[in-house]
């Protein structure tokens, strides 16, 4: 270190860094067994978390799926009941009228939820 003339010493970096003085290593704490180890085990929870939500989404699939076809079976019953009440009942009854609205409600809703389905 130097000193100043005015009293303050100086500090020369360029000392600490002289490759001939010191040697510089990157260390591990683990040991190498560790890290294999270590790793194995992430890589197999990590392949245990990826099937888990594999599975999850599948088992929502399905239910999705058999929701939607209970669905379409209901509304192809009320559409097939309504097509038979409309076209062999007596027009006097007033019933006609009613599946005539419920069969144009149906329609109504498929043609927008295939339109809607393309839109999103």
């Amino acid at each position: 270190m130097a000193e100043n003339p005015g009293g303050q010493t100086q500090f020369d970096a360029s000392k600490l860094l002289d490759p001939k003085r010191y040697d510089f290593e990157i260390k591990s704490p683990e040991k190498p067994e560790e890290i294999q180890s270590r790793l194995r085990r992430e890589e197999a929870e990590a392949e245990h978390k990826l099937r888990t939500q594999e599975a999850e989404d599948a088992h929502k699939r399905r239910i999705s799926l058999i929701v939607h076809i209970f669905v379409m079976v209901i509304v192809a019953v009320a559409f097939l009941a309504s097509v038979y009440i409309a076209i062999a009942t007596d027009p006097k009854s007033g019933l006609p009228d009613k599946a005539i609205g419920i069969i144009t409600a149906i329609v109504a809703a498929a043609v927008g939820y295939m339109t809607g389905k393309g839109s999103k």
